[in-house]
């Protein structure tokens, strides 16, 4: 497919998305935050919008810098520890940093730091990550800080979706199986125990996933709510604007469950659509992936993909009782500045490596690192088809 195509796509479902956003907030919050939260939440589109632009002209090359991906780990760290140590808190979480009427949330930023950092490893490092356990460890203590410190401010959600996202990007690096199966012995009992165990909270959310009929608490409260909502809907929905379920039965409607009040509003017809539109940006990210000539660009798009797919495929999974509530936002849809704006430039880094795919007629293109002229095609490609370049003597 063209990647002119690609790129027309991928902003047109995004422009769409974002529309339809301002249109829910403004349905779930009419009567509390009302035009307000609405324009606030266009405010944060637009900046999202700016940043995606200057992340594209920026382009691909500048993407693949260590130094880009260094300032924006480094960012999303002292974002973590000034949110841990002078952030806001809200329901018992200190996630956010009040900048006067606009809370940010630095986990959203750690996000963008696992694809860019990830994918700037795993192309680095690629054979060293095939063969040796050093080529995995080194991104997975990385990720432990990372993600460490987002789990510190009681985000579990996000820790998952950039855990996806890290898994993803181990995938298509070539990792072997058994590096896997390793991690998993050795890592997820503990990790289980500490994320869920031992919050109160977490376990309960557990047990509202497998029976919300019979889970006493908010969770089971929240999630019965969410089902009632769904269901109510039927086939078509009440009609926009028309909810029953946001005037103060479903707790969180215009974030964690807003979705929900869509299928209330539009019914099982509207779900379904927005379902088949992030499936088909998902497509269309993961065809920018296939059709980048290098590792590196491959990586960058499969990790920006995976953590706008992961996140919404969640959220939707969480209405009807699918998955345990992890109060992930709906990208490009929910109420929240931070997220929002995170998401648009993701589409942005998409869209750069996008504008680097080679045209229709497959002729290679150059790019331009660290003072010489490369062919972008790398031994990833040549390792995967067969073939070893020869070193001249």
């Amino acid at each position: 497919m063209n990647p002119t195509w690609l790129r027309i796509q991928l902003w047109i479902l995004t422009g769409a998305l974002c529309a339809f956003g301002l249109v829910m907030v403004a349905s779930t919050t009419a009567g509390t935050g009302g035009i307000g939260m609405v324009v606030k939440q266009g405010l944060c589109m637009g900046v999202g919008i700016a940043g995606a632009v200057l992340v594209s002209w920026y382009g691909l090359a500048g993407l693949r810098r260590a130094r880009t991906a260094f300032a924006v780990a480094g960012l999303a760290v002292v974002g973590l520890l000034a949110a841990l140590t002078i952030g806001r808190e809200i329901n018992g979480a200190r996630r956010w940093i009040d900048l006067g009427g606009f809370n940010v949330q630095p986990a959203e930023i750690a996000k963008l730091a696992v694809v860019l950092a990830g994918a700037w490893w795993f192309a680095r490092c690629a054979e060293r990550v095939r063969a040796a356990w050093e080529g995995v460890l080194v991104p997975l203590i990385g990720f432990t800080v990372l993600g460490g410190l987002v789990f510190a401010t009681k985000d579990l959600g996000s820790v998952v979706v950039m855990a996806v996202a890290l898994g993803g990007l181990l995938t298509f690096a070539g990792a072997n199986a058994w590096f896997y199966a390793g991690i998993a012995v050795s890592c997820l009992p503990a990790a289980a125990y500490v994320a869920i165990f031992r919050e109160s909270y977490r376990m309960e959310r557990i047990l509202a996933f497998m029976d919300p009929n019979g889970t006493e608490g908010p969770a089971g409260f929240h999630l019965r709510q969410s089902i009632i909502a769904i269901g109510s809907g039927g086939i078509f929905g009440a009609g926009l604007g028309e909810s029953v379920a946001k005037l103060g039965f479903l707790p969180e409607d215009h974030t964690d469950f807003i979705f929900a009040v869509i299928c209330n509003e539009l019914g099982m017809v509207g779900g379904l659509t927005l379902a088949l539109v992030y499936l088909w940006l998902a497509g269309i990210g993961l065809l920018i992936a296939a059709r980048s000539t290098d590792l590196q660009a491959r990586l960058i798009a499969v990790g920006a993909t995976l953590i706008i797919a992961t996140q919404a495929f969640w959220h939707m999974l969480v209405a009807p009782g699918g998955v345990p509530t992890k109060g992930l936002t709906l990208p490009f849809i929910s109420y929240g500045g931070s997220s929002v704006v995170v998401c648009v430039v993701l589409i942005g880094i998409l869209d750069a490596v996008a504008r680097a795919i080679p045209g229709r007629d497959g002729a290679g293109h150059t790019t331009r690192m660290r003072g010489a002229v490369v062919r972008s095609r790398t031994r990833w490609d040549q390792v995967r088809s067969g073939d070893s370049r020869r070193q001249d003597g």
